[in-house]
């Protein structure tokens, strides 16, 4: 089944205690964008999405194919790195997991070094 994006967005905007003008403002969308989104069937999740947060609406319920759209989107912009850079990148993660390991451990022998206090 197809639903028109806008005219949901619309009926959710009328069932909540916001106004348009209050919307636009928080937003930072003029009123007449607004309106122009309302009329529009496939109108972009990312756009759903924050008129969501601030309706306090969640537009994925009635698409739930959005969650993926939204998350290949952010993955087709995601940074390019060169195969040096993803070995600096690769090492720098790698010393930090040594680092943070080093600590657990190091915390693990001074709690069992400690005698229990029951």
């Amino acid at each position: 089944m197809h639903i028109h994006r806008g005219k949901l967005l619309k009926s959710i905007i009328h069932k909540s205690n916001i106004s348009i003008f209050d919307l636009s403002k928080t937003l930072s969308y003029s009123i007449d964008a607004i309106h122009h989104h309302i009329e529009m069937e496939t109108l972009d999740f990312k756009l759903l999405m924050a008129y969501g947060e601030v309706l306090k609406y969640d537009f994925s319920v009635d698409f739930p194919e959005m969650v993926l759209s939204i998350a290949s989107k952010e993955s087709q912009h995601a940074e390019v790195m060169n195969y040096d850079e993803l070995l600096k990148d690769r090492d720098h993660w790698k010393l930090k997991y040594i680092e943070l390991l080093e600590k657990h451990n190091e915390l693990l022998i001074r709690r069992l070094n400690f005698p229990s206090s029951n």
